[in-house]
């Protein structure tokens, strides 16, 4: 925005709705979520696994596939706030390129799957060891007792989400 369309005569409160509680819960996963969510973090994870495609989306498919095994093409944009129309696309791309596969949903006649191929695994598994090299990066100066605490609540936060979606 250009300086010209600042009001002179605006007030206007410049400081967060949310307090500067530093143990805010809120603002923790925020912060987190937002770090990790980035395209900065997402770029840097592709350049070290080697991603065969510049492609973000690409990335991001793979990465849930990676999580969570095969997923309906509807689950994956749900999942990664895509429209359905887009996820085809990005699943059509990645079975051109060889690193996913469309296969028969064993638990629906008319269903579809999304599973990762041979080399879509190999990628996955170098997303995950990034991931473990991160993690242990950050926790670096934690003790084991800190880092099981962690693992414990993060664990029980997540079941609990799980649970009531």
């Amino acid at each position: 925005m250009a300086r010209g369309d600042v009001d002179p005569d605006a007030s206007a409160d410049l400081s967060p709705v949310i307090g500067a509680d530093p143990l805010d819960l809120r603002l923790s996963l925020a912060s987190i979520v937002h770090w990790a969510d980035s395209t900065v973090v997402r770029r840097e994870v592709m350049a070290r696994v080697a991603f065969p495609i510049d492609d973000i989306g690409m990335f991001l498919v793979v990465n849930q596939l990676s999580y969570n095994g095969a997923m309906r093409p509807v689950d994956l944009s749900l999942a990664l706030g895509m429209t359905p129309t887009n996820m085809s696309k990005i699943v059509g791309r990645l079975v051109q390129a060889g690193l996913t596969v469309r296969v028969a949903a064993p638990d629906d006649d008319r269903g579809v799957l999304v599973a990762l191929t041979d080399e879509g695994r190999r990628i996955g598994q170098r997303i995950m060891a990034t991931a473990e090299t991160n993690m242990r990066a950050l926790l670096s100066d934690w003790s084991p007792a800190e880092i099981e605490d962690l693992r414990r609540m993060m664990a029980r936060l997540a079941r609990v989400h799980r649970r009531d979606r």
